[in-house]
């Protein structure tokens, strides 16, 4: 067996130069070890906590309701169809049935955000779509289904007036004929 001394000068240069730069590569990783050892650990214990996020994250969508007039611009703006929206329109109020967003297939691109007219679909901050059950990812972004309330009273109130024009209408036009009738006799 050879020694490092029975070998040729290159190849003893070698061999020292592969001890020297293992030492060298050790030390360094030691050396990151090390300032790391003294550090505080970073660990955030979720769910009870959970990180902040930057102001561009885009993350699980909301909608205002409220807001929205069903356009459907959110929907044809999507690339991949994931959004469906049925409402049912009572003069200038809604009467919603469906607003399913799927995140299956949701990229988070955002462009369904800048289409609307009225602003009122946003990407959240919220990030945590952690389930066992994929149908669970089929969301219903609706906070209320049907007529409110206040909708059920201003289409009433919008109905009544129809039918008040629509009698005065009336009135009007047999008031005219009877007029019509008098000036013939």
């Amino acid at each position: 067996m050879a020694t490092p001394t029975s070998l040729p000068e290159t190849a003893r240069r070698s061999y020292w130069g592969n001890v020297w730069s293992t030492i060298k590569s050790t030390a360094v990783g030691m050396g990151i070890t090390f300032r790391y050892l003294w550090s505080k650990p970073f660990t955030v214990q979720y769910p009870d906590e959970k990180l902040t996020t930057d102001e561009r994250y885009r993350g699980i969508h909301y909608l205002e309701q409220d807001l929205c007039i069903c356009c459907n611009a959110c929907a044809k703006a999507c690339p991949i169809d994931c959004i469906e929206m049925e409402a049912t329109r009572h003069g200038k109020e809604l009467e919603w049935h469906q607003f399913d967003l799927d995140y299956q297939k949701c990229m988070f691109c955002e462009l369904c955000v800048y289409p609307c007219p009225k602003d009122c679909i946003h990407m959240g901050k919220e990030y945590a779509l952690v389930t066992e059950d994929r149908g669970t990812l089929n969301m219903d972004l609706l906070t209320w289904q049907g007529l409110t309330e206040e909708q059920k009273v201003r289409i009433a109130e919008a109905e009544a007036k129809k039918a008040a024009k629509k009698a005065a209408k009336e009135a009007a036009a047999k008031k005219k004929a009877e007029q019509e009738n008098r000036e013939e006799a």
